[in-house]
């Protein structure tokens, strides 16, 4: 275990029931670990930037705990205050791969339909299950009488959805990162960087405009951590496109770090600014 890493695990048991200062951080290192002031400041440092801290002030901190609130197995609350309405047949994937003991995290469109002005009649419903165990969440599904495919291409999402065009449609895929879910569902933050992967990178079909309006309405309605979001967009090498369209929902906002405009960006960016029409 790195020195970090236990820095990270002393702060959490002795701090992380509360809100707490830089200088308690400070005298609790020093004490315990006869860390500088300065090597303490760096671990804070680290710990928002990889989001495992959450910086409320100057010099003001506390751990993000996840708090699960259950009802009728519908809502979920996080500690950033991201509440995910879940979908009835979502829950019914989750029982079933629960059932099984797979590693699993239901993330992207479907997630965030409920900022759509529209209800779609069918939706695409994303899951990343652990490497290795694809065959395994497909039967789940299917014994869930649940229509899904593996590893599928764009092409061949469209062309399931063409052929049932009542019907819902799984998407299967293997990852070894699964982080940001709470009981196989991913948080607010996680599905938006999953939905802009996916339909920016023209993985599934779903318009990346329409991520755009998307998110105008979560930016407006909801308590989003951006150190979080940023934290797990890193994860996917589009930290600095998401910097981009953060600070455009964000006008006030000013982050630091690299800043991306491509492709992708302005397609988002383009269905931002329909919103604002």
């Amino acid at each position: 275990m790195s020195w970090n890493e236990k820095a990270f695990k002393l702060l959490d048991s002795k701090l992380g029931a509360k809100t707490f200062t830089a200088e308690e951080a400070i005298n609790l290192l020093r004490k315990e670990k006869g860390f500088s002031a300065g090597t303490t400041y760096r671990v804070i440092h680290d710990l928002v930037e990889t989001g495992k801290l959450v910086k409320l002030g100057r010099g003001l901190y506390r751990f993000p705990k996840t708090i699960t609130i259950s009802v009728n197995d519908a809502f979920r609350i996080t500690d950033s205050v991201s509440v995910m309405v879940i979908p009835k047949v979502d829950e019914t994937a989750r029982r079933a791969l629960l059932s099984r003991g797979i590693k699993f995290m239901i993330t992207g469109p479907s997630l965030l339909y409920p900022f759509v002005h529209h209800f779609p009649r069918r939706m695409i419903h994303i899951m990343y299950v652990i490497k290795g165990g694809g065959e395994n969440a497909m039967e789940a599904l299917k014994e869930a009488r649940l229509r899904c495919l593996l590893r599928p291409s764009r092409n061949e999402i469209s062309l399931a959805l063409n052929e049932f065009p009542e019907r819902d449609l799984f998407v299967i895929r293997e990852s070894s990162d699964i982080e940001g879910e709470v009981d196989g569902v991913a948080v607010l933050e996680r599905a938006l960087v999953d939905t802009y992967f996916e339909a920016t990178r023209r993985r599934i079909p779903f318009p990346p405009e329409e991520f755009g309006r998307i998110a105008t309405n979560i930016f407006a309605t909801r308590k989003v951590s951006i150190s979080h979001l940023l934290m797990l967009a890193g994860r996917r090498g589009i930290r600095s496109e998401l910097r981009t369209i953060i600070e455009k929902l964000l006008p006030d906002l000013e982050l630091s770090g690299a800043h991306t405009t491509n492709e992708h960006v302005e397609s988002v960016l383009a269905g931002i600014a329909s919103k604002e029409r």
